[in-house]
């Protein structure tokens, strides 16, 4: 039975460099859908991905797994040039720097305008955190996963905060 057969094992030969080389596309593909995320570029935008001075390792590898990038980092096409587009975001990956322009497709106050916002909202939701778990009668009578639950909320605003930041760093670039 299949069931009862031996599990099959991978003692074939890694390539050190087919696993670099994968690996720059992984981390490139999350690194796009990430800057996506975070500035709010619409789902069915397409963009131009611009590799700014691309050594001729990350040109090969660009041009080989192009359309796989562009599949699943939704890219409308992969461009090399000597500097970044005007209006572009940065976004490094390893040895290469690359470039997503936003410019017309964000609109960057806005975008800034919203984290602010919601930077000032977790903010105001760790404070209303810290008043609860400040208040000795309230730990003194919650019941502890209450105050445990209280701890994660704060820890979870805090985390979001990093992120935001993060985006609106990232704004600021352009």
């Amino acid at each position: 039975m299949l069931a009862l057969g031996p599990w099959p094992r991978a003692d074939f030969p890694v390539s050190a460099a087919a696993e670099a080389e994968i690996g720059w596309i992984v981390e490139l593909v999350s690194e796009i859908r990430s800057v996506r995320s975070e500035v709010g570029v619409p789902p069915g935008a397409q963009l131009t991905l611009t590799l700014v001075q691309a050594n001729p390792s990350v040109a090969r590898i660009a041009e080989t797994w192009g359309e796989t990038i562009k599949r699943l980092a939704r890219v409308a096409a992969i461009e090399f040039a000597e500097a970044a587009p005007a209006g572009s975001l940065p976004i490094v990956v390893r040895d290469a720097l690359a470039a997503l322009p936003l410019a017309g497709i964000v609109d960057i106050e806005a975008e800034k305008a919203r984290l602010d916002k919601e930077i000032a909202r977790e903010r105001q939701e760790i404070a209303k955190v810290d008043a609860k778990l400040a208040n000795p009668d309230f730990v003194a009578r919650a019941p502890e996963a209450i105050i445990a639950e209280n701890h994660e909320r704060r820890e979870a605003s805090l985390s979001r905060i990093a992120k935001l930041e993060a985006a609106r760093a990232r704004l600021d670039q352009i």
